[in-house]
């Protein structure tokens, strides 16, 4: 049976996702899309999105013996966690904190352009995660609700001062 080699080339893209390991993103025959988010701790993130969709249909967490035993059945080696010490190294002073917004917290019900977090604290907010959904780069008209967990990022100072604001 002959084989078609334009079927058999694989898109992936890469990326370093500072203090959270690396990205990985194949896009599939179908036009389907997997993200695969590898961790210094060897967990393994698994994204599918259907065709044109920016949010995931499916989510699969693995930790990293599961992640060995899918790559296992899979019949390669698993791409290796990147070195946690390597990422610490190229943040340098940055820092990546997840922050759970408490109720009476000075954020809660409000806007950044309400509540100016970076002019105030000098972090910034990069994601918000609202149970399942996941809202990347919130704009300034984005409500936030008590329960969200917030991805801040700034120097140590900037997400301590943004953890006062945010979960205490």
């Amino acid at each position: 049976m002959a084989t078609d080699s334009s079927n058999l080339a694989v898109n992936v893209r890469e990326a370093t996702l500072p203090g959270i390991g690396k990205k990985y993103v194949l896009s599939l025959h179908n036009e389907d899309n997997l993200a695969i988010i590898v961790k210094p701790d060897g967990e393994r993130q698994i994204y599918h999105f259907l065709e044109g969709d920016d949010r995931p249909h499916d989510v699969f967490k693995l930790n990293a013996a599961e992640a060995q035993q899918v790559a296992n059945l899979l019949g390669k080696t698993m791409v290796g966690a990147p070195e946690l010490d390597k990422l610490e190294l190229a943040l340098g002073d940055i820092e990546l904190e997840w922050l759970k917004l408490k109720e009476g917290a000075l954020l809660a019900g409000k806007t950044l352009e309400q509540f100016p977090l970076r002019s105030k604290t000098g972090a910034s907010v990069v994601a918000v995660m609202r149970g399942d959904h996941a809202i990347p780069n919130p704009d300034i008209t984005t409500v936030f609700e008590v329960g969200d967990t917030l991805l801040v990022i700034g120097s140590h100072e900037q997400t301590e001062a943004a953890r006062a604001v945010i979960s205490e």
